[in-house]
């Protein structure tokens, strides 16, 4: 057996805290750990892992571990695993539980597979995490590293489907992914553009997905870590960890490529977005689509407040002006705090569900504004237009 292999099994699940019933290995000596929650993914799991282990070897002479959680599973995950991390070059560790009815879902499940990393790291650790029908690229490791390194407290990866698989998907379904995949392109450039993140540049993709996540140890402590929540667990890390003023990156450097299935193991992840194709009609678009408006609004207001913010000056007035009637906490918490009540208050801003018709509607505009905002000459007048006009 390669040394650093530990092969456990672990009986229930998440405290009532969220945080896991495991003992951390004798040697917290990893500068990372790639955590893997796995449920029925016999068919996939090795690919997973050849793939984590080939990164985790490019990393090298930085020390990594992989960490498995196999949980729920009736086929033999674990088994596929476990004879795997036996035969690896690389330490690894395979875990298998069975989380209570009502934790048994993906947001527990990768809470569950992080709070045992973070278990087993230093304060200076880092946490990646990626999905068992992912494989991340070789330079995956280094190019995570490298962004937390530049000041990125989470780390987003672009996430690619399998182009094989891709191309044999039913054409309504490839024809709403692109059409849907080009407007978070051009809405993640607009965002960048009217509003520049000095960490998180364009250019970036946008997309918040536990495929691909990378947090540092510090971050994971201070924020709680993820949020236990049944769906869409990714995007909640990422609100909770601005919440508290901490960067963002959305590193298109970062890639992994992963499945192209229709029946996913979580509701909400990239496998109902596929299948929402094969709705017959105007189905809805992703959740975190808006109208082209609002897109605009949200970006040059959270840029006119990061700006006061910066200059110590009180944002109240601007925010009113803008139809805020909200409560704020006190500068002083910083632009992460502020913001998120803004966000979460202001009538403008609220979340309006596109659909497909209205991504198709709106894309040549929302295209034609990058243009513009590209060569300098976006201006007052074109939020005017956009604002006042149709999406």
């Amino acid at each position: 057996m390669t040394e650093g292999v530990s092969v456990r099994r672990m009986q229930g699940g998440a405290d009532a805290d969220g945080g896991a019933t495991s003992v951390p290995l004798r040697r917290p000596d990893a500068g990372y750990i790639i955590a893997i929650p796995a449920r029925d993914e016999a068919a996939r799991i090795t690919g997973c892992l050849d793939a984590c282990a080939r990164a985790v070897v490019r990393a090298r002479p930085l020390a990594g571990r992989i960490l498995v959680l196999v949980n729920n599973s009736v086929d033999d995950t674990a088994a596929r695993a476990t004879a795997w991390a036996v035969r690896a070059d690389v330490p690894a560790e395979v875990v298998s539980c069975r989380l209570p009815r009502d934790l048994a879902h993906a947001g527990a499940a990768r809470r569950q597979v992080l709070d045992l990393a973070r278990a087993r790291l230093g304060k200076d650790g880092a946490l990646l995490t990626t999905d068992a029908d992912s494989r991340p690229d070789p330079g995956w490791v280094v190019a995570n590293l490298a962004a937390l390194r530049r000041g990125a407290a989470l780390v987003c990866g672009q996430i690619a489907f399998d182009p094989a698989e891709f191309d044999r998907l039913p054409p309504q379904i490839t024809g709403s992914y692109r059409l849907q995949a080009r407007w978070r392109h051009h809405a993640a450039e607009l965002a960048a553009r009217l509003d520049p993140d000095p960490h998180d540049p364009w250019p970036c993709h946008g997309l918040v997905a536990g495929a691909s996540l990378a947090v540092t140890a510090r971050a994971w402590d201070l924020t709680g870590g993820l949020p236990i929540v049944p769906r869409a667990e990714d995007r909640a890390l990422a609100r909770r960890i601005r919440a508290h003023g901490l960067p963002v990156r959305h590193d298109p450097a970062v890639r992994v490529v992963t499945s192209c299935r229709l029946a996913g193991r979580a509701s909400g992840g990239l496998a109902d977005t596929l299948a929402a194709g094969l709705v017959a009609g105007d189905h809805q678009a992703d959740e975190d689509f808006e109208p082209l408006g609002v897109l605009w609004l949200r970006a040059v207001l959270r840029a006119q407040v990061r700006r006061l913010l910066d200059d110590d000056i009180d944002p109240a007035p601007l925010l009113r002006w803008s139809g805020f009637d909200g409560h704020l906490p006190d500068r002083a918490a910083g632009f992460g705090p502020v913001w998120t009540a803004v966000d979460a208050q202001h009538p403008h801003l609220a979340r309006q569900r596109m659909r497909l018709s209205d991504v198709a509607a709106g894309l040549p505009r929302l295209m034609a504004a990058c243009r513009a905002l590209r060569s300098g000459h976006g201006c007052a007048e074109d939020a005017d237009h956009l604002l006042h006009g149709t999406s």
